[in-house]
């Protein structure tokens, strides 16, 4: 692996790290378990050689997944109270999600999909939209 290739890994890694850190903020199972998986994958392909176009297929995966942590996951909160789970959309997401026909969730782990499905009524989705002020911490 050429020098300008094992750099553009080593950032594609930090920036996957903040990725995550700033989609699960709060929430330390999530932000652990998104820890180990990445770097799971890079230990996996550490010592890949082979044609550059193989090379040049895993960074742009590191790209795919950034993208997709940063605009493809929007993150909700069961609130068993009211039977809602809610979803406050970012504007970096308003562009890529139909929140007028959006009707289901796909939870992320088993323990917060055994939340919703053990419920006798299934939660409704109550989408509320942020400022690019409200999402900053």
């Amino acid at each position: 692996m050429s020098s300008s290739t094992a750099l553009r890994a080593l950032s594609g890694y930090r920036r996957l790290f903040r990725a995550r850190k700033q989609l699960f903020t709060g929430d330390e199972r999530a932000l652990r378990e998104s820890r180990f998986a990445i770097r799971a994958e890079f230990d996996k392909n550490k010592t890949i050689t082979g044609p550059p176009e193989h090379i040049e297929g895993l960074l742009s995966m590191i790209d795919e997944a950034e993208d997709m942590l940063l605009h493809g996951i929007v993150r909700g909160e069961l609130n068993q109270d009211r039977n809602v789970v809610e979803v406050k959309i970012g504007p970096e997401h308003e562009s890529r999600m139909d929140t007028e026909t959006m009707t289901h969730i796909d939870p992320i782990t088993a323990e917060t999909g055994g939340k919703i499905d053990g419920n006798s009524a299934k939660p409704k989705i109550e989408i509320t939209k942020t400022s690019a002020d409200d999402a900053k911490p």
